[in-house]
């Protein structure tokens, strides 16, 4: 999933480029990637309950595959809202039965492994950006995203073949039987979600502001050439994944709560001083500028590494709701809340200048640290 993903963000720049879009307009027409993803998260619930978890995901990578594709070849604006719609919806899907596995595996375990199973996403994107950096100089975006992409599906659909079968969604749903599919969720656990999902926005506007504008600033705003200008968005990608392997550790000492807490204040204060000081150093050396902005993407991929396995980890361990029921209420939520960010950060763009528009983004990241405290979903059961 993590290589499905990588090649079309890595080659946003050349993407923009080929709709005559501007950086507002194309950010807008990427947002209907959001709507797409509500839509499926809200459907994906009873999807899963009826059809089990690894076969939703089976076919939603599929349709995901065929989005990535589109990217490759669209060349007016208003083919990117469609094909970010199809892609929201079908990965919100893939992602949403990846995630609902993941946390039940981690239950049984009784360790903190969802960090390590995005770990292993980030291997896949790591290594496609890292292919895209190439392949930008010498291969047009079409033929390189449809050739990732055949890739990215052959090995999703064997690795989704081991995943665990219908059987175990079942007695998922069995032991977390006090709220019935049918049933309204409590508003003690409502109020719970709300919050989780809170969190998971301000996290997921943080990051997607590196995979969908990294690109393009180091590139429109930094004049970093094509090609070192996806070092960025690599560096993250590679910091992320070493974060992801070593970081479960750290939570089962510390606490995910803590964990959490250190890694959204101290990368968001980063995040800040690096855009200040790269966007004070581009005139006069965009070379500078590239440097500072990898070592700030170095300390987000780090502090970027457990928030998203680790609130959908959360949201699993809620008692009384079946472990799928939660994922995607949480990622339904969450994608709303992430529409109205992304569309925030994609508005100032255009009045302030995409620089000083990731600051908001920045922001968001810091905010996650002063809330973290409250997600403590053992408290619901009493």
């Amino acid at each position: 999933m993590g290589i499905s993903v990588a090649a079309s963000t890595a080659r946003l720049a050349e993407i923009k480029a080929n709709t005559g879009g501007s950086q507002s307009a194309f950010g807008a027409a990427l947002m209907l990637g959001n709507i797409g993803a509500m839509f499926g998260n809200y459907i994906g619930g009873r999807l899963t309950h009826t059809f089990g978890t690894r076969n939703v995901a089976r076919f939603a990578i599929c349709g995901f595959v065929i989005a990535q594709i589109s990217y490759g070849f669209v060349n007016q604006l208003w083919q990117v809202p469609i094909t970010a719609f199809a892609g929201g919806f079908s990965y919100s899907l893939a992602n949403l039965g990846a995630n609902s596995q993941g946390s039940m595996i981690q239950q049984k375990t009784g360790r903190s492994l969802m960090p390590s199973f995005h770990g292993s996403w980030s291997i896949g994107a790591l290594s496609a950006s890292f292919i895209a950096g190439i392949a930008a100089k010498h291969i047009t975006p079409g033929i390189h995203i449809f050739a990732n992409s055949i890739v990215a599906l052959i090995g999703a659909l064997v690795a989704m073949h081991y995943l665990l079968p219908h059987a175990i969604d079942h007695l998922d749903q069995v032991n977390n039987s006090a709220v019935q599919q049918h049933h309204a969720i409590p508003n003690s656990i409502k109020k719970f979600i709300y919050l989780l999902a809170f969190g998971s926005t301000l996290t997921m506007v943080a990051e997607t502001s590196i995979g969908d504008w990294s690109t393009i600033l180091l590139r429109e705003d930094f004049n970093v050439p094509l090609g070192p200008n996806t070092y960025g968005y690599t560096t993250f990608i590679l910091m992320q994944t070493l974060g992801r392997f070593a970081i479960g550790n750290f939570i089962d000492r510390h606490t995910v709560q803590k964990v959490m807490r250190i890694c959204a204040l101290f990368s968001g204060v980063s995040y800040v001083v690096g855009l200040l000081i790269a966007k004070s150093v581009a005139q006069d050396s965009s070379h500078s500028a590239l440097v500072v902005m990898c070592i700030t993407y170095a300390i987000l991929g780090i502090g970027l590494a457990p928030m998203a396995p680790s609130f959908n980890s959360i949201a699993g361990e809620i008692p009384g709701i079946p472990t799928a029921r939660a994922v995607a209420r949480l990622q339904m939520i969450s994608a709303l809340g992430f529409f109205i960010g992304r569309g925030i950060v994609s508005l100032l763009t255009k009045f302030l200048g995409l620089p000083s528009a990731l600051l908001f983004a920045a922001l968001c990241l810091i905010a996650v640290g002063f809330i973290i405290s409250k997600m403590h979903p053992e408290k619901l059961a009493h």
